[in-house]
C-alpha cells in the first residue's frame, strides 16, 4: 500500500479539481496534486488535560465531490510513530466544513506526544502536543498572544513562538477579524498580498468559515499550531467589533438578526479552533478551568459574549451638569444655587436643567439667566461656553451601577466557585480578554499630538479628551473600567477565595503590567497584558511620541507599572512555587518576513505579595 505524505510547502495550483468544490471547500488552499484526499490547513491541538487532548485537522475528498470522508488519527511518543499509544477513526463532511476534531484520550500526564491523521492513504503533517501534569509540579511556562489581523501584517510572532518550548499557548482572542477588504488594514501589507476573503464583512456561517480558512493558510500560524497545544477564548472580532450578549457596535439591522450572526460565528469558531465543545446549543458558554499539577490553575473567562451588558459610551451615557430651577413663574424661572434655596422651593415646581458654563475666567461658572439659556443653540455655543460632564453622577450612578456585569451572574458565581476550589495551588490565573487595570485618560499637551498622522482623532475629539482627563474618567469603557461595580465584586471574590491571583489580558494590542487594587486601596492581584500579533496599538490612535505617551500614562495611572504602546509581540509567563515571571518580546516589523526579535523587560510577583516586586 502506497502512503503519500502531505507537505504544505509544495504548493502549486492544479486547475480543474472540480467545480463542485471550487474555492469554497479549498478555503484559500492550493492543491498540490491529484490525490484521493487533501489536508488543506495543517493540524492543531488544544484544550489539553492530564489524560487527553483535542486534535484538529481539515481534509477534503480528492474527487471534489461533496461526500463524507473517513480516516484514522494516531498519537505516538516518537515522530516515527513506532509506538502508537492511542488511535481511532474519524468521519467528516461539509456539515462540519470538513474539519476534524478528536478528543484523544488514554494519554499519560505531563508528556509530549506526536500525532497525525490519515485519509485515503494520504498522511497529514505531524503535530506535537503535550498533556497537563498531575501532582508535584516545579515549573510551567505559557506563551500568551492575541489580536492577529491578517491584512495588518505578517504573523512573525506566531513563527517565533513555534521555535520555542512552552507547556501551552494561550490565545486571548481576536484570532480573526470580521472587517471587509480595505477596512482596518495596512496598505503596505495589502500590497504584499495580505487581503481578506471574502472581500465583504463576514456575517454568515459561510463567511466566517472562509475567513478562518484564509487565516489558517498562513505558514506561521500553521507552524505554531503544529508545535504547541492552544487554549483559546474569543474576543469581539471573532463575532463583530464591541460585541456584547445581545448585539455589537459593528452590527446593523440590514445585516440580519444579531443572534443568527452570533450563532454562525460560534459554530465556525468551534469548527476551526481546537477547543473542547461543551456547548451543543451554541450558547457561547466556553469558560473553563485547566489545572497544571499542583502549581497553576488557569481559569479561562469570557468577558465578551456570554453575560456582558452593553458597553457604555461617553457620547450617549455621559450626563452633563444640571442646575435646579424654580418654575413657579414659568416665564421667568429662577436658578436655585444654594442648599437653603433648594430646601424652601416647591418640589412640584423644581426642575433640573442642563446649562452651559462660562469657562473664560478659569473657574467654570453656570449660566443661570433663563433668557440667555433659551437663546443659545446647544450645537453652536459661543466661544468660552461649554456643557460640563457630571463626572460625579457618571461614576456613582452609571459606572457604579451594581446591576451591570461584564461576566453575567452565572459566570460570576462560577468564578467564585472555581477560585474556592483551586485556592490550594500557589497560582490562580484568570485568562480573559480585557484589561482589568484602571486606565484613566492621560494628560497630553496638544502640541505633542501629531494630528496629521492620526486616522481617528479630530481637534474636537482632542478637546473632549482633555475634559475627560480633567475629570479623571476612564480611557476605555469597553474594558473592565466600564464595569466598575462588577470589577469590585470580582476583587472581593479574589480577596475571599483567591490565592496569588494573576489576571492576563489581550485586546489592546499593547503590553501592560498593573498592580490591581480595590476601591479601599488593598492589593488584590497583578495583571499582565500581551501585545498584539499584528494589529496596531495606541500609537495608531494617539499619534504621540512613545516616551511622551508612556510617561503621561504612568503619571496619570498609579497602578500601571509598565506599558509598551508601540510594538507588536507576545508575552511569556513562567511559574514556580514561589514566583511568577512575565517577559515581553517584540518583533521589529510585521510588514516584512525579515525581522529581529527585541527582548523587553521582566516583571516578577512573589507568592503572598499580590503586587509586582
Amino acid at each position: 500500500m502506497t502512503v503519500k505524505q502531505f507537505s504544505p510547502s509544495r504548493r502549486s495550483v492544479l486547475a480543474g479539481l472540480s467545480a463542485t468544490f471550487g474555492t469554497v471547500a479549498l478555503r484559500g488552499h492550493e492543491i498540490i496534486t491529484q490525490a484521493a484526499a487533501h489536508f488543506t490547513h495543517g493540524i492543531a491541538s488544544g484544550d489539553p488535560l492530564h489524560d487527553r487532548v483535542i486534535l484538529w485537522t481539515r481534509v477534503i475528498p480528492g474527487s471534489g465531490k461533496n461526500t463524507d470522508i473517513s480516516g484514522l488519527w494516531e498519537i505516538a511518543t516518537t515522530k516515527s510513530f513506532d509506538t502508537i499509544v492511542s488511535s481511532g477513526n474519524f468521519t467528516t463532511n461539509s456539515e462540519k466544513d470538513y474539519t476534524v476534531k478528536v478528543d484523544a484520550s488514554g494519554l499519560q500526564a505531563d508528556t509530549h506526544y506526536y500525532y497525525r491523521f490519515t485519509a485515503q492513504n494520504i498522511i497529514s503533517p505531524t503535530g506535537r502536543t503535550k498533556t497537563l501534569p498531575i501532582g508535584k509540579t516545579s515549573n510551567i511556562k505559557f506563551a500568551v498572544v492575541s489580536c492577529s489581523n491578517y491584512p495588518q501584517g505578517y504573523f512573525n510572532v506566531y513563527g517565533e513562538i513555534a521555535k520555542r518550548d512552552f507547556d501551552a499557548v494561550l490565545h486571548l482572542g481576536d484570532y480573526i477579524y470580521e472587517y471587509a477588504d480595505g477596512i482596518y488594514s495596512n496598505s503596505k501589507a495589502v500590497e504584499k498580498g495580505r487581503r481578506v476573503k471574502p472581500t465583504h464583512e463576514i456575517t454568515s456561517l459561510e463567511d466566517y468559515r472562509m475567513r478562518y480558512g484564509l487565516y489558517r493558510t498562513d505558514q506561521d500560524l500553521q507552524a505554531v499550531h503544529q508545535m504547541h497545544p492552544f487554549i483559546n477564548v474569543w474576543d469581539d472580532h471573532e463575532i463583530s467589533n464591541d460585541t456584547w450578549r445581545e448585539g455589537a457596535e459593528n452590527h446593523n439591522e440590514d445585516e440580519g438578526p444579531f443572534d443568527a450572526r452570533r450563532r454562525a460565528a460560534i459554530q465556525a469558531f468551534y469548527e476551526w479552533i481546537p477547543i473542547r465543545e461543551n456547548d451543543k446549543e451554541l450558547t457561547g458558554e466556553i469558560y473553563r478551568t485547566f489545572n497544571f499539577g499542583d502549581l497553576v490553575s488557569l481559569i479561562m473567562l469570557d468577558t465578551r459574549l456570554i453575560g456582558r451588558d452593553e458597553q457604555l459610551s461617553y457620547q450617549k451615557d455621559l450626563p452633563f451638569r444640571k442646575i435646579p430651577f424654580d418654575f413657579s413663574d414659568p416665564e421667568n424661572p429662577k436658578a436655585l444655587l444654594t442648599a437653603d434655596a433648594l430646601k424652601i422651593a416647591n418640589e412640584e415646581n423644581t426642575k433640573e436643567i442642563q446649562v452651559p458654563f462660562d469657562l473664560t475666567n478659569g473657574q467654570p461658572t453656570p449660566i443661570t439667566d433663563w433668557s440667555v439659556i433659551k437663546s443659545l443653540d446647544p450645537k453652536k455655543l459661543p466661544q468660552g461656553l461649554a456643557y460640563i460632564p457630571d463626572a460625579k453622577k457618571f461614576k456613582r450612578d452609571i459606572l457604579g451601577n451594581k446591576d451591570r456585569s461584564i461576566l453575567g451572574a452565572k459566570q460570576e458565581k462560577w468564578l467564585a466557585d472555581e477560585l474556592r476550589a483551586t485556592q490550594k495551588r500557589p497560582w490562580q490565573v484568570l485568562g480573559q480578554q480585557l484589561l482589568m487595570g484602571k486606565v484613566n485618560v492621560p494628560q497630553i499637551d496638544q502640541k505633542d499630538i501629531d494630528l496629521e498622522k492620526s486616522k481617528y482623532l479630530t481637534e474636537q475629539q482632542i478637546a473632549f479628551f482633555n475634559i475627560l482627563e480633567q475629570l479623571s474618567l476612564p480611557l476605555n469603557l469597553d474594558a473592565w473600567d466600564g464595569y466598575h461595580a462588577c470589577r469590585e465584586r470580582v476583587f472581593d471574590t479574589i480577596k475571599i477565595n483567591g490565592n496569588n491571583c494573576i489576571s492576563i489580558a489581550g485586546d489592546t494590542h499593547n503590553a501592560w503590567a498593573f498592580d490591581l487594587r480595590n476601591d479601599a486601596g488593598e492589593a488584590i492581584a497583578v495583571e499582565f497584558a500581551t501585545p498584539g500579533i499584528s494589529s496596531p496599538g495606541l500609537e495608531a490612535y494617539l499619534p504621540v511620541k512613545s516616551d511622551v505617551l508612556t510617561k503621561a500614562m504612568l503619571d496619570k495611572n498609579p497602578e500601571l507599572k509598565y506599558l509598551n504602546a508601540k510594538d507588536r509581540g507576545w508575552m511569556e509567563l513562567s511559574f514556580t512555587p514561589t514566583e511568577t515571571t512575565s517577559n515581553w518580546y517584540y518583533v521589529s516589523t510585521v510588514l516584512d518576513t525579515s525581522y529581529e526579535v527585541i527582548e523587553g523587560p521582566m516583571k516578577k510577583v512573589k507568592t503572598g505579595d499580590h503586587k509586582l516586586s
